[in-house]
């Protein structure tokens, strides 16, 4: 368990307006353990200990890519001559942008926070995740080979060959409004501020290992152009020979990326306690996720081979190898709370409060 520290050095801290789920019971009875070190300093509102700070962005993040492969080989013969061209190219053009913005920092684990209670404690809860705006990424390849082979004349011979291996990676990865996960083994109560024997009704807030709550309000757009347009061509003039062959292998991954609001996990084996408690306790709980906007996501692949043999009086032979992949895939998520906690108490002696609550109303 992390050292226990002074909360009066916390005060303010980010992420202790957190925006928790409704369904949290009121009017709990939750013992203090004698465990507690109940010398901690307290504050008189707000507490915070070993909480992630907020992430917030807004604005505009833009990421254009531009990739253009145009190898040409050519073999030109004139009359009672031969010529020879032999090209390989290997291309690895790597387009793949990584945009995040508004991401709330993970909660701390074995944190105190014990304060007054007309305010709200926190501890080693994940910070909120803000994003305003939008993430735009563009991603154009072009992969244009071109293979001539020309025998002009009687006795000619040209003979050309080109190989080309490409890998376009155009997918982008785009994350905002991320709440920050919860931390495990913290605990958030009330300090010994009262004399003995006298009555406490608590009203603040009591929070210990929350995830934070994830908001994206904008646009996700990620638009991917691939373009392959090989091109082989064999001519052969009277009397003269040509050959033109070409092998092409491919693979344009355009895989795409969008995660937007998105609630922090809840941690594990948080502790909340006080004595009559009328606030809200939330231990583990997921966070909130949100998105309101759009998300979009466009691949545009064109795949265009040609092919020419010319005898003109003579032999042509052109001769074409294409293996093409094309990976467009996309994987978009929104609006996604985050997962509750395990092992987390509160609540130890609810039925308890609920008799006296009733007592104290009838």
């Amino acid at each position: 368990m992390a050292e226990t520290r002074s909360l009066l050095e916390d005060v303010p801290k980010a992420g202790t307006d957190q925006h928790l789920a409704s369904n949290v019971a009121a009017g709990h009875l939750a013992l203090v353990p004698t465990w507690l070190p109940l010398d901690v300093a307290s504050g008189p509102s707000s507490n915070s200990a070993g909480s992630g700070g907020d992430g917030i962005s807004e604005g505009v993040i833009s990421s254009n890519a531009l990739a253009v492969f145009t190898p040409s080989n050519a073999a030109i013969a004139g009359p009672h001559s031969g010529a020879d061209a032999f090209q390989g190219n290997d291309a690895l053009i790597n387009q793949h942008p990584t945009e995040m913005a508004g991401i709330g920092g993970n909660g701390g684990s074995g944190n105190v926070a014990i304060g007054s209670g007309d305010g709200a404690n926190h501890a080693g809860s994940g910070g909120n995740g803000l994003f305003y705006g939008g993430l735009v990424s563009t991603e154009v390849a072009l992969f244009a080979p071109v293979n001539t082979a020309v025998a002009a004349g009687p006795g000619a011979t040209a003979h050309a060959e080109q190989s080309n291996n490409a890998l376009f990676l155009q997918g982008a990865t785009q994350i905002g409004g991320m709440g920050g996960s919860g931390g495990d083994h913290n605990v958030a109560g009330h300090g010994p501020s009262m004399s003995p024997g006298t009555a406490l009704t608590l009203t603040g807030d009591y929070y210990a290992g929350h995830g934070g709550d994830g908001y994206f309000v904008g646009s996700m757009v990620d638009v991917s152009i691939a373009i392959f347009s090989p091109i082989n061509i064999a001519i052969g003039a009277a009397g003269g020979s040509a050959e033109a062959h070409q092998t092409n292998n491919v693979i344009f991954d355009q895989g795409t990326v969008q995660i937007a609001g998105i609630g922090g996990n809840g941690g594990g084996f948080n502790l909340s306690s006080d004595t009559i408690f009328t606030g809200n306790h939330a231990l583990g709980g997921g966070g909130v996720g949100s998105s309101t906007g759009s998300m979009v996501d466009v691949n545009f692949a064109y795949f265009h081979p040609i092919n020419i043999a010319v005898p003109a009086g003579g032999t042509a032979d052109a001769q074409q190898t294409d293996h093409v992949l094309y990976d467009q895939r996309a994987l978009q998520l929104a609006g996604i709370a985050g997962h509750g906690g395990d092992g987390n108490l509160t609540d130890a002696h609810s039925a308890l409060v609920d008799d006296i609550l009733s007592f104290m109303h009838s």
